[in-house]
């Protein structure tokens, strides 16, 4: 029979198993792209340097998180499996940290309060979602540093103290959330001791500024780099109290009952002048106050988990401006971290009622809560199964919601169901009316059916709500460019790599735009950003390989034109740029000896002499090489 220290894991890792199966046959979802399947940093070796010292290069500086899929990219590459397993491990990693956490502060029923955690289906987004890899793991690194961090207040080992540190900065490095983590400690050891000690507040003051400064830098990079400070969607004044109070009693409740939840939420109309919606704020607050006027009465752990589920939830309430308050006030993943205290509450309070009864009775009633979360969780992970099937679920549980629409809208465009694809998005404007990404997907739409002038209006106008889309202005630049409006098309593709120096199709926009103006050398210089990782772009080859023709530099126009022809040697174009750029180089050289080179530099490159040799000794008479084309003429006779 497993020991007493395996039996509880060898049940959290059932459980995890049980509930998160599912997971491993889902796909990437929405934002994923972003972080993996099309995220340029993963996928060259340089691109760990970016991860670590060139924050805007990413959707958020969480430089752990995309160091772990740029090592992950390295093993499966753009496979979903591997980055499910990877979340799921992390999530019983957490689990079992957690065990392990609430028994060594003598938690009653710490094991139940890992179970709840690890089969809870409020974890199911951060889990079943790669994107939320930025939960999963930031929670295993502060638990670990928990632990560590007690370990040194038994002990006071300094090397542990460090220890505790390391893991802390991992924690931050993963997720700035964790920055409450000194402040939960020290809610803890109250709860403990009825005080806190001066060492133990100078051993985290450090904490406590590295969680301030890297919070901030977040904070500010949802400002200003993921538009977070957008007017569109900024809480302001009142507002954010009255969200604060809904939002927390919104998390309880879903954490107690856990039906109805939804990817996204509908979004709530706050109204600060409304007196019934300052009702949640005024009811947590009295709550609060009673647990702490109670404390003598009642025990100081209600007040400790009012404060540290609360404390936690802090970044979340609104009173920081976070991207997602666009589209919802709430979501599951933001209570992944500060659902344990409720957990460890929970399972406290039940384990002490129950004591009264027998050991099979307290498994049997555990296993009547436990049993039908995992349910509820496996059933919620098959909500992640692909983009549309989330998108679909999300509909489900929210008919009016804009984003499903618009997502879901996108992706009938990719199948060419253009009139379902046009009705969601046009009901998706009567909800959020001048939604950008609806108006780009109609244009899309128009784009796909020829209707130029029709793509070209939506284009502007979602372009008038927001110019920094690169996809819309590279649908704008095509639209300019298949109009021969070359300036335009130019100067919209630059304004793309403004916003995205990372857009592969602004590039390649520019390229185009750049050669029909005759500007040689910005082709040149776009083209060979294009070609250093793509290798394989053969038209972007051969246009950088004519540019550098027109510049003089016929060495360089030679080695594209030959590594364009090598992949195609039936395209007359490519043959045609490689006999200019071969007899330029060609004429720089002296005439004798020219049919032995010519044949030697052929073979070498795995070319046939036999196409080739005739239009070069055409094309040398044409730039005035005579005396070349007489010598080549004359060898293969």
């Amino acid at each position: 029979m497993p020991g007493p220290r395996v039996a509880p894991i060898l049940l959290l890792t059932g459980l995890v198993a049980l509930a998160y199966w599912p997971a491993f046959g889902c796909d990437f979802i929405w934002d994923d792209d972003d972080y993996v399947t099309n995220n340029p940093v993963l996928r060259t070796w340089g691109g760990i340097a970016r991860i670590w010292f060139e924050p805007t290069s990413l959707p958020q500086y969480y430089p752990l998180v995309h160091t772990q899929f740029w090592l992950e990219y390295r093993l499966w590459g753009p496979h979903p499996l591997g980055y499910h397993v990877v979340n799921v491990l992390l999530h019983l990693a957490a689990s079992i940290a957690l065990l392990h956490l609430l028994r060594r502060l003598a938690v009653p029923g710490a094991l139940f309060a890992a179970a709840l955690f690890a089969v809870h289906p409020v974890g199911v987004e951060s889990v079943a979602w790669v994107t939320e890899r930025k939960n999963v793991l930031s929670m295993a690194c502060a638990l670990v540093a928990a632990i560590f961090w007690l370990r040194w207040r038994d002990s006071g080992s300094r090397r542990t103290w460090w220890a505790a540190t390391a893991w802390f900065v991992a924690a931050l490095l993963a997720k700035t959330v964790t920055a409450s983590l000194p402040a939960a400690l020290l809610v803890v050891q109250w709860w403990r001791n009825g005080r806190i000690e001066r060492t133990e507040w100078k051993s985290l003051l450090p904490w406590f500024v590295l969680g301030i400064a890297l919070g901030l830098f977040t904070v500010w990079l949802e400002a200003t780099h993921v538009r977070a400070s957008d007017t569109a969607w900024q809480l302001a004044g009142a507002e954010r109290p009255v969200m604060a109070g809904q939002a927390l009693w919104f998390y309880l409740g879903s954490l107690l009952w856990p039906t109805g939840l939804c990817f996204n939420y509908p979004r709530w109309h706050l109204d600060p002048s409304a007196w019934v919606q300052w009702l949640p704020a005024a009811g947590a607050l009295t709550l609060l106050t009673a647990a702490f006027v109670l404390r003598h009465r009642i025990g100081r752990a209600p007040l400790a988990t009012l404060l540290l589920f609360g404390g936690i939830l802090v970044p979340a309430l609104g009173f920081f401006d976070v991207f997602p308050f666009r589209y919802s006030y709430v979501a599951d993943h933001f209570q992944y971290h500060a659902s344990i205290a409720i957990f460890a509450a929970v399972a406290a309070g039940l384990t002490v009622i129950a004591r009264r009864i027998s050991y099979t009775a307290r498994v049997a009633l555990g296993g009547l809560v436990l049993v039908p979360l995992v349910v509820l969780a496996n059933l919620h992970c098959r909500d992640f199964r692909d983009l549309e099937t989330s998108w679909r679920a999300t509909l489900r549980c929210n008919p009016d919601s804009a984003l499903a629409m618009i997502n879901l809208g996108g992706l009938l465009i990719d199948r060419s169901e253009f009139d379902k694809a046009e009705q969601l998005l046009e009901r998706s404007l009567e909800i959020a009316p001048n939604n950008y990404e609806a108006l780009a997907n109609l244009g899309a739409i128009a784009h796909h059916r020829k209707d130029i002038a029709t793509a070209q209006r939506f284009y502007e106008a979602s372009l008038q709500q927001r110019r920094d889309q690169t996809p819309t202005l590279n649908n704008l630049a095509l639209v300019h460019l298949s109009a021969k409006r070359m300036e335009q098309a130019l100067a919209l593709a630059r304004e793309a790599v403004d916003c995205d120096p990372d857009s592969y199709s602004a590039h390649e926009l520019i390229v185009n735009a750049a050669f029909e103006l005759r500007l040689w050398q910005e082709t040149v210089e776009h083209a060979n950003w294009v070609l250093l990782r793509k290798p394989d772009e053969l038209f972007i080859r051969l246009t950088a390989a004519r540019a550098l023709l027109e510049l003089g530099q016929y060495n360089r126009a030679l080695q594209n034109a030959a590594l364009a022809l090598r992949q195609s040697q039936n395209l007359s174009r490519s043959r045609n740029t490689f006999v200019q750029a071969f007899a330029h180089v060609l004429k720089t050289q002296p005439s004798s000896g020219i049919a032995a080179r010519v044949d030697r530099s052929l073979r070498q490159s795995g070319l046939d002499p036999t196409p080739i040799v005739p239009m070069l000794i055409e094309q040398l008479r044409t730039i005035g090489a005579n005396t070349h084309a007489k010598a080549l003429a004359g060898s293969r006779r």
